[in-house]
């Protein structure tokens, strides 16, 4: 469906609500009025079967606007729609869409604490990665470090806007009124997979509910990469998934190749393939192997780091780099890979594959393993695609879409591969076992992949021919890849310069993290180390 089409279903539905359909290369983008977006948003959600949120982007514009965007999904019918308001820069406020989908409460938390925006009728509207005391937005474009050297007073000696907006919070007293007990999780408790605290309200041994407190490693790509240029910016894309920069790398390429209109050479297509798929076999080994050891069971991990030393190895010889590969480049690769290398990876696959079944064996299958996971956090799949799970956390429930197979890219369409599923393997559809089993039978299907690329590699250029300085036309475009841990995405809006007007990183490890507060009633304090571990969060792909 284009534009036009969506556009003309919204207008039957709600007269005058259209204000413009803008060209984009990715999806369609209809613009509509602030007052009515979210009787729109609830017509896309109920009408035009928009189940998911993808992305909430605030842009700001001086000196008069600030840009709001809405990227919904709708997986059964893929179908893709954004949706676009403009807001006064002096008082942006627009209604809440948390409500419609579970996935917004945190997406316009993180608006609201880096660019301002105020949405009316959120539940708990107050910062999320910043502290809570910060002065101003940091994502606005004439923002200043609150710094004393710069002659303004620190954020402790300002009053902070936040406070008089956000509902109060039920504090450590009214949890000790109400007979809980308060304790924090982190943030540096080994389980928590990185620098993140859950303050968890217990009743004894029985979990009431762990709130994700996030933050620690917020680094600001996103600013960053405004201050950068387009190629510039890759390096960073790395630290964002420190476990699949590879994907991450790839994302942002798409991204940029998608503004500038180049074509990568299909031998550029299929190196990055190979790349991407031992790095998310790598990613995988870390998953499964610390979900085991987090459990107690500290073999399994040390068998995974062996082979993940293997791919280091491949990983070295491919780029040069065994953890962030800064592989991709605007039109390719940065270079090409050797037959040794190819042969190489076919060798080391010989050897894996069989390993996969050793691994079963080994943990598994395990009773005490199972027990720890079967039945443990169970999401169904339409509460799934409402938090906007993706990837193995997503497939876990049930839902069968994959970027490659659904949105297919790159060379992914000639190439045959299963997209694994949660199917209730030991308990019920959608338990951390089946998280578990999705990440197992994934990398069987990338090793599948891996044998097909290297089969079937054609000689040629590795990267395209582009501009030394790279100048987009004043544009938008989405550019999204199936990471590790789901869709990993850039959404990059153009102004014609040599670096971007606005970066919005979209990581599956974001979405999960409201979805751990959801699912974490009611168990045990152990079992929120199993939730954790089955959902492969890691603190980079939260913070950014």
């Amino acid at each position: 469906m284009t534009g036009a089409d969506l556009a003309a279903r919204i207008t039957a539905a709600i007269p005058d609500a259209v204000v413009a359909v803008e060209e984009s290369p990715t999806d369609p983008v209809v613009q509509v009025r602030p007052e009515v977006l979210h009787a729109v948003a609830a017509f896309a959600r109920q009408d035009l079967g928009m189940e998911t949120l993808r992305l909430i982007t605030a842009i700001d514009r001086p000196p008069e606007t600030i840009d709001v965007v809405w990227h919904c999904l709708s997986m059964p019918q893929h179908r893709t729609l954004t949706l676009k308001t403009r807001l006064p820069r002096e008082n942006p406020v627009v209604a809440t869409v948390s409500d419609l989908w579970d996935a917004a409460n945190w997406f316009e938390r993180e608006q609201f604490d880096l660019v301002g925006v105020h949405f009316v009728g959120h539940p708990n509207l107050k910062r999320l990665l910043m502290p809570e005391d910060w002065v101003g937005h940091p994502l606005r474009k004439d923002y200043q470090r609150p710094e004393e050297y710069h002659g303004i007073p620190t954020a402790r000696d300002r009053v902070v806007p936040v406070r008089e907006v956000a509902p109060p919070m039920h504090g450590p007293k009214a949890a000790e009124q109400d007979g809980w007990m308060l304790l924090n999780m982190g943030p540096h408790h080994p389980a928590t997979h990185g620098v993140l605290n859950f303050l968890l309200q217990t009743d004894g041994e029985i979990v009431r509910k762990a709130t994700p407190d996030v933050g620690y490693l917020h680094r600001g790509i996103e600013k960053i990469a405004e201050m950068n240029t387009y190629a510039g910016t890759m390096p960073y894309t790395d630290r964002v998934d420190y476990l699949g920069g590879m994907a991450t790398n790839q994302a942002w390429a798409m991204a940029c190749e998608r503004l500038l209109g180049v074509e990568v050479p299909r031998r550029g297509e299929f190196l990055r393939v190979i790349a991407v798929e031992l790095n998310r076999i790598a990613s995988h080994l870390i998953g499964t192997g610390s979900l085991a050891m987090d459990l107690g069971a500290f073999t399994p991990f040390v068998h995974w780091l062996r082979e993940r030393e293997y791919i280091n190895d491949l990983m070295e010889r491919i780029c040069g780099a065994r953890l962030t590969y800064t592989y991709m480049r605007i039109g390719g690769v940065a270079r090409d890979i050797d037959r040794e290398t190819l042969d190489r990876t076919l060798q080391w696959l010989d050897h894996f594959e069989p390993m996969l079944g050793e691994f079963d064996r080994l943990i598994g299958s395990n009773e005490i393993f199972v027990n720890r996971l079967a039945n443990i956090a169970v999401m169904p799949a339409e509460a799934a695609m409402s938090f906007s799970l993706v990837g193995p956390n997503l497939r876990g429930s049930g839902v069968r879409w994959d970027l490659r197979r659904d949105e297919p890219y790159s060379v992914y369409p000639e190439l045959e591969f299963d997209v694994p599923v949660g199917r209730g393997f030991r308990g019920t559809v959608g338990d951390a076992y089946d998280r578990f089993m999705v990440r197992m039978l994934e990398m069987q299907e990338s090793a599948r992949i891996l044998r097909q690329a290297i089969a079937r590699i054609p000689d040629g250029e590795f990267r395209a021919k582009v501009p030394r300085v790279l100048k987009p036309p004043a544009r938008e475009a989405y550019g999204r890849v199936e990471a590790p841990r789901g869709e990993a995405g850039f959404y990059v809006v153009s102004n014609g310069t040599e670096r971007p007007e606005r970066v919005r990183i979209r990581t599956g490890c974001f979405t999960a993290m409201p979805a751990i507060e959801s699912l974490s009633p009611g168990l045990m304090v152990a079992d929120i180390i199993a939730l954790i571990g089955s959902l492969d969060v890691i603190a980079p792909e939260v913070d950014r």
